[in-house]
């Protein structure tokens, strides 16, 4: 059984970096890293020990074989070498690079901006550096080389669009320079990391009619509870073991005897959508994947349904045991959106698995939604089992077969749509109501997102000035 205020106390327990928000969107998880990096190591190097040789065997023949040749040859490696030196410090104690993130937090389909400023205090030029960088995003190409002259500045803007949802890394990063003479290296090091959560896109889903539980909203039950709820359904007599803050003291006295409140178990109409995270029944790659249509899915579910005013829970166990219990409310849905962001499929946790674990900590009356691209029914069983403790099932099922690879046999095909279509006769057999979303599917946009970035204007005067712009998107 799945301990669920374990997992609760576990999402309350998260460093305020993992959990905390922009202040562009109230509510909104923020990716860590949108303060300039500048706590670096500086290292100057000799690259090679060549021309310190050279200068010693000259000096050597100067002392053994005195020739104003040898002598102009020491004086001229000598001061190359100091000349040389000299540059490489002035860059090693004058340059500064930093970082900054320009937008805090980013959906799938958005831009990922980096801006990246080089500052040379010297008089001297840099007439190369080169930024290495050590980012994993996918697609993110951050190395560059640039130039920047004395005693000014160079900025250079880094950007890709996000395709792939998930918890990414920025950086480390160095900064290497180099003396015109070539022989010394100076290497900014940055090996401060910073994390930025990639969310996945809220779509408009299909026509989905989900069942509602018990009911759709406050109303009177059938069943009758001892425990405090917000509506009271009648009176009994009082019994051994009944706490006197239940007792009814106006029907009470009126009977003369002790008479004790009942309530009606109101129907909570919760949602629990179940995402299998199951790496054998996975097909396809990147967007294009069952487990990515999967994810989207979920998301978009949970956003519906949160709008209704509905509180919704999701179970996802991959890598880590995605649990969080129902609850309403805007930072529900972002809850839910940084849980299904880092997600990752694993073998460890097939569906019937899931199912059987996580159904003890599931409520009456309550609503399952299994989003799942599996073609055996080896999962409906455990589903069937969820029905008989009063809950209300709908399946959504992601056609693995779209998803195949297009040179597969006309055997192999056929195989894979006997095995979907026996799963649905299956499940429409039980009542389950089940839909099936293909490889394909124009998913459009159904939340807009607010936000608020940082650009930078130039004044007739030179000087540069930060402004902020608000932003919508999707």
């Amino acid at each position: 059984m799945i301990d669920i205020n374990a997992s609760q106390r576990h999402l309350n327990n998260l460093p305020r970096a993992e959990r905390g928000t922009d202040l562009g969107h109230p509510g909104v998880p923020a990716a860590t890293g949108g303060e300039n990096w500048h706590n670096g190591r500086v290292y100057l190097r000799l690259r090679s020990p060549l021309v310190p040789f050279l200068l010693a065997v000259v000096a050597f023949l100067q002392f053994t074989n005195p020739s104003r040749a040898w002598s102009l040859l020491f004086w001229g490696l000598g001061l190359v070498l100091l000349v040389a030196y000299y540059w490489a410090r002035q860059m090693r104690d004058g340059v500064t690079a930093t970082r900054r993130l320009r937008r805090t937090w980013v959906v799938v389909g958005d831009p990922l901006e980096e801006a990246f400023v080089l500052v040379n205090s010297s008089s001297l030029p840099v007439l190369w550096a080169e930024a290495v960088d050590g980012s994993n995003v996918p697609g993110y190409q951050a190395s560059r080389v640039e130039a920047v002259g004395g005693n000014s500045e160079k900025e250079w803007t880094t950007s890709v669009v996000c395709r792939q949802r998930g918890l990414f890394t920025l950086g480390p990063w160095e900064l290497r320079m180099g003396d015109p003479f070539g022989l010394f290296t100076v290497t900014h090091v940055y090996p401060e990391t910073r994390s930025i959560l990639v969310y996945p896109r809220v779509v408009h889903l299909p026509p989905l009619q989900l069942p509602l539980g018990a009911a759709a909203g406050i109303a009177r039950s059938t069943r009758r509870t001892s425990d405090p709820t917000l509506l009271t359904a009648s009176v009994r007599d009082y019994a051994p073991g009944d706490p006197l803050k239940r007792v009814h003291w106006p029907s009470t006295a009126r009977r003369r005897m002790l008479m004790v409140k009942e309530y009606d178990k109101e129907p909570s109409g919760d949602l629990w959508i179940c995402l299998d995270m199951d790496t054998a029944v996975q097909v396809g790659a990147g967007e294009e994947s069952t487990e990515e249509y999967g994810v989207i899915l979920a998301a978009s579910s949970a956003a519906e349904w949160l709008r209704a005013s509905r509180a919704v829970g999701l179970v996802a166990f991959g890598v880590q045991a995605g649990l969080l219990p129902p609850r309403r409310g805007q930072t529900q849905l972002w809850r839910i959106l940084h849980e299904l962001a880092a997600a990752k499929t694993s073998p460890d946790w097939p569906l019937p698995r899931v199912l059987r674990e996580v159904a003890p900590s599931l409520g009456w009356g309550q609503t399952v939604a299994v989003f799942t691209p599996r073609l055996d029914a080896d999962w409906i069983g455990p589903l069937l089992d969820l029905r008989a403790r009063g809950l209300s099932l709908v399946t959504v099922l992601i056609d693995a077969n779209s998803f195949s690879r297009s040179n597969r046999s006309g055997e192999e095909a056929g195989s894979g749509r006997e095995r979907l279509s026996k799963v649905r006769n299956l499940l429409a057999e039980q009542g389950i109501v089940t839909y099936v979303i293909a490889k394909g599917y124009p998913f459009r946009a159904l939340i807009k997102y607010k936000r608020r970035r940082t650009e930078f204007k130039v004044l007739g005067t030179g000087r540069v000035v930060p402004y902020e712009v608000e932003e919508e998107v999707g």
